[in-house]
C-alpha cells in the first residue's frame, strides 16, 4: 500500500483513501499528497477541505484516482 502512496505522490494524483483516525473512527477521504516520511504524509484533504498529517500506518485502503492536480479545483495550493 505504501507503494501506491510514493506513486500518487509522485505523479501529482489524488488518492482515495480509507482512513482509521486517532479516535478508532473510519473515514473515507480524497487526499493530495504534499510530503512523506517513513511513517506520515501531509496532504490536503477534500473531506476537511485542510492539509492534513496522516499516518501511513493508519490507511487501511486506497486507490489513486484518474486526474491530477492541475485539472483539479478542489485543493489548496
Amino acid at each position: 500500500m505504501k507503494r501506491m502512496l510514493v506513486r500518487a505522490y509522485e505523479q501529482n494524483k489524488p488518492i482515495e483513501i480509507v482512513y482509521l483516525a486517532n479516535d478508532d473512527s473510519i473515514t473515507q477521504r480524497v487526499i493530495w499528497i504534499s510530503s512523506m516520511t517513513e511513517t506520515t504524509m501531509t496532504a490536503y484533504c477534500s473531506l476537511r477541505r485542510q492539509t492534513r498529517t496522516f499516518h501511513i500506518d493508519r490507511v487501511l485502503s486506497c486507490r489513486i484516482l484518474p486526474y491530477n492536480r492541475k485539472q483539479s479545483n478542489h485543493h489548496a495550493g
